[in-house]
């Protein structure tokens, strides 16, 4: 997605929908990782993914900036060397853990034992 369109779309929406969006952008690297014909999406979704959690910084509780903070880190760094084809499936475990985690931060997640575990190493 174009940056500028993407940030329009941020920008209107609450922290919550922000950060399930982050996670769906988490949830889709996590499948596309694995298939070499996707490296240039996957590539792009990192840096999106790596775009919502700056723009949507000012806008979640603060408890959460650290987590989000490093997410933003790991996504970049995983920008930088991917593809390595020795680390698909970890970039795809890791994504579909964060894109988890970051859905019991907003409240989207079914799975309220998941909210108290990511608020208590917060």
């Amino acid at each position: 997605m174009k940056r500028e369109a993407l940030y329009e779309r941020i920008k209107t929406q609450t922290w919550q929908q922000q950060l399930g969006n982050l996670a769906s952008t988490l949830a889709t690297i996590s499948t596309q990782a694995t298939i070499p014909q996707q490296d240039k999406l996957t590539t792009y979704l990192l840096r999106d993914a790596a775009l919502i959690i700056e723009w949507c910084a000012k806008n979640v509780p603060e408890s959460f900036h650290p987590e989000l903070a490093a997410i933003q880190k790991e996504c970049l760094a995983w920008k930088q060397v991917f593809p390595l084809e020795e680390t698909r499936n970890l970039l795809s475990i890791y994504t579909r853990h964060q894109s988890d985690r970051i859905l019991a931060m907003a409240g989207l997640s079914n799975d309220e034992s998941s909210l108290s575990v990511t608020l208590s190493t917060i």
